[in-house]
C-alpha cells in the first residue's frame, strides 16, 4: 500500500524583517511645465510584526536616479509606518492598511528644488502560500488620500524554513504641491520570516 500525503503550507506571516536591492526604478517627474524621466536605483529596509489579526509595519527606501545628458538628478528618500488588519485563510492572509509616509524629494540640474512632507494613504492586498516554497501577493492602494494610486505584484520563495528570496514590482502615482511623480521599481532582496 502506497500512501501519498500533500503538505498544506501555512498562511503567510506578517512578522519578518528584510532587505531589497532596486537595481530598477524609473522616475517620471513633472514640475510645472518640465516633464522628463530618470533611471534610477537604491535600497529599501523593512520590518513588520503580527500581533493577533493586527500588524505594524515601518520602512525606509532610498532611489538615486543616474544624470542626464542635461544633468538632471532625482533623489527620494521615503519613510513609512503602517498598520493595519489581517483575515487569514486556510494559506492566504488578506489585509488592509493605512500607511504614514514622509518623502524628501530633492532634484538637481536645470532647476534645483527640495521638497518634503507627509501623506497618508491606504492599501488592500493578498498573500498566498501557494506551497512550503513559494508564496505570491498583490495589492492596490492610494498613496494619498486625494490622489494617487499604487499597485504591487511580487513572490517570495523560501529557501529554508524562514529565509526567503523576494521579487516585486510597483508603482506609485503622487503628487506633493507643484511636483507630479511616478515611480515604477522592479527589487529583489532577502526576507527572514519569524
Amino acid at each position: 500500500m502506497i500512501a501519498s500525503v500533500t503538505a498544506m503550507a501555512d498562511s503567510p506571516s506578517f512578522t519578518y524583517i528584510g532587505a531589497e536591492y532596486v537595481p530598477s526604478g524609473e522616475i517620471e517627474v513633472q514640475d510645472g511645465s518640465l516633464k522628463f524621466n530618470l533611471d534610477a536605483s537604491g535600497y529599501a529596509i523593512h520590518a513588520s510584526v503580527e500581533l493577533g489579526i493586527f500588524f505594524i509595519q515601518a520602512s525606509r527606501t532610498e532611489l538615486e536616479s543616474d544624470k542626464t545628458f542635461f544633468g538632471i538628478k532625482a533623489e527620494d528618500t521615503s519613510s513609512t509606518l503602517a498598520a493595519g488588519l489581517t483575515f487569514e485563510l486556510p494559506q492566504t492572509q488578506i489585509y488592509g492598511l493605512v500607511r504614514g509616509r514622509y518623502d524628501e524629494f530633492e532634484l538637481s540640474g536645470l532647476r534645483d528644488d527640495k521638497d518634503d512632507g507627509g501623506i497618508i494613504g491606504g492599501e488592500v492586498g493578498v498573500r498566498i502560500n501557494v506551497t512550503n516554497f513559494l508564496e505570491i501577493n498583490a495589492n492596490v492602494g492610494k498613496p494619498n488620500t486625494d490622489e494617487g494610486s499604487s499597485y504591487g505584484i511580487g513572490a517570495q520563495f523560501f529557501v529554508s524554513e524562514h529565509v526567503g528570496i523576494t521579487f516585486d514590482l510597483r508603482s506609485i502615482e503622487a503628487d506633493q504641491d507643484d511636483i507630479k511623480a511616478k515611480f515604477d521599481t522592479t527589487s529583489i532582496g532577502l526576507r527572514y520570516t519569524f
